[in-house]
């Protein structure tokens, strides 16, 4: 082990060394807090800039500028947003946020495949969400703990005080955004060649999936859930085997009855649609008066501008009695109407043809497909540019799949 340690040392530059390093690092904290993760994000982006020269930079770039373009073509549409806005603070606020939809990707892109360590990076990625994982488990047997009748108290470990929201309180996070990351990382596990021989003993494979499973359960997230179903249906029919068919099988039971135990995700996962087939999701009605609002007063082709959308979201909840979405400031809750209200049908054009570019580049290879499900999915339940989280999410494995899949397929370990 000392003798790879300083073989290590010996065979790269310091700055190499410091990019691989800030690589794991920003992995391991996207589950964390968006403050240690920003922060080493600059690091990241750091050494990247020490250890690449330019002209080398731009000639990786111009490997994947498709990809760039339509990247910066999406960064674009909130200056675009701020504009037409007269609420221009908030459009403001949404351009510093969606930066790093430019910055990540521009040194991801700068590199080489061979850069890249994707089975080091999901193990760093894996850290990262069981330590994440484990702070919010202190914080809950604290609480449990520290209660007059803690014995009652544990009951309530698989209710709402301690899921969804409240699990992942001390992140100061959404459940949705660690759902995804969740999936991510599970499918990957689950998926990846790089993890064969961890997978050969199924006992304990199942033990180390055990945790970020449960945890995915505690965030009481539908479209994490959703997102995992199809993911695992799509494998099925990508190479239809009677154990990939017995797996599915084994994992929508185990679902079924976790749902019963955590009666907060069951009664969520059954508010979606009724048992005559009717449309029951709160967020669908919502979408209707918003559309509706939209295209009374909204500009189809340039849209309201990025600042002014919540107020128009505020004023179809208020005129439809949506009062706890006006309360809570609600955004759209889609991705795509974000998009159709703040920017008209050219920004949703733009982001389509940024997950068409992703793709056609990625033939969804590999985890490429399982991102393309997610983000595609996710788009459709969350506004997934509302906050950093989601920004750095799409941008780093937007970019990091791109770099690993465009082109013809070469080993990534």
């Amino acid at each position: 082990m000392i003798k790879g340690i300083k073989s290590y040392w010996s065979n790269k530059s310091i700055w190499q060394i410091l990019f691989e390093t800030s690589t794991y690092l920003f992995v391991a904290t996207l589950p964390l807090w968006d403050k240690l993760n920003t922060l080493v994000l600059w690091l990241f982006v750091a050494s990247s800039i020490f250890l690449l020269k330019p002209k080398e930079r731009l000639e990786n770039i111009k490997q994947n500028r498709a990809a760039f373009y339509g990247l910066f073509a999406l960064y674009s549409l909130f200056i675009v947003g701020w504009l037409f806005s007269t609420e221009t603070k908030d459009a403001l606020r949404d351009m510093e946020r969606t930066l790093t939809l430019v910055i990540i990707p521009l040194i991801l892109l700068s590199h080489k495949r061979e850069d890249f360590n994707l089975k080091k990076m999901y193990v760093a990625f894996g850290v990262g969400l069981f330590t994440a994982m484990v702070i919010c488990w202190v914080v809950i047997i604290e609480s449990i703990l520290t209660n007059a009748t803690p014995w009652v108290q544990a009951g309530y470990f698989f209710k709402w005080v301690y899921n969804g929201w409240n699990a992942v309180a001390p992140l100061e996070g959404h459940p949705s955004y660690f759902a995804v990351m969740l999936v991510i990382f599970i499918v990957g596990l689950i998926r990846m060649p790089e993890f064969n021989k961890l997978r050969r003993n199924k006992f304990r494979f199942v033990l180390l999936l055990a945790p970020y499973f449960l945890f995915l359960i505690e965030t009481s997230s539908r479209i994490g859930i959703i997102c995992l179903v199809v993911i695992a249906i799509v494998t099925i029919f990508k190479k239809l085997e009677i154990k990939r068919v017995f797996y599915v099988i084994a994992l929508l039971i185990a679902l079924g009855l976790l749902s019963v135990k955590f009666d907060y995700l069951g009664s969520k996962l059954t508010t979606i649609v009724d048992t005559k087939g009717n449309i029951t999701l709160d967020r669908y009605d919502r979408w209707g008066a918003i559309l509706t609002d939209f295209t009374e007063r909204g500009n189809w082709i340039f849209g309201v501008g990025t600042g002014d959308s919540q107020s128009l979201y505020n004023l179809a909840y208020s005129k439809n009695g949506f009062m706890i979405a006006l309360k809570n400031q609600y955004n759209a809750h889609n991705q795509y109407l974000e998009f159709l209200v703040s920017n008209g049908l050219i920004g949703l054009l733009v982001y389509l043809s940024v997950l068409f570019i992703f793709f056609r580049k990625t033939k969804l290879k590999g985890e490429a497909l399982s991102f393309f499900i997610i983000i595609v999915l996710f788009s459709g339940s969350e506004t997934i540019f509302g906050i950093s989280k989601g920004v750095f999410i799409f941008s780093f494995f937007y970019a990091l799949f791109i770099l690993l899949y465009s082109k013809k397929t070469v080993n990534v370990n």
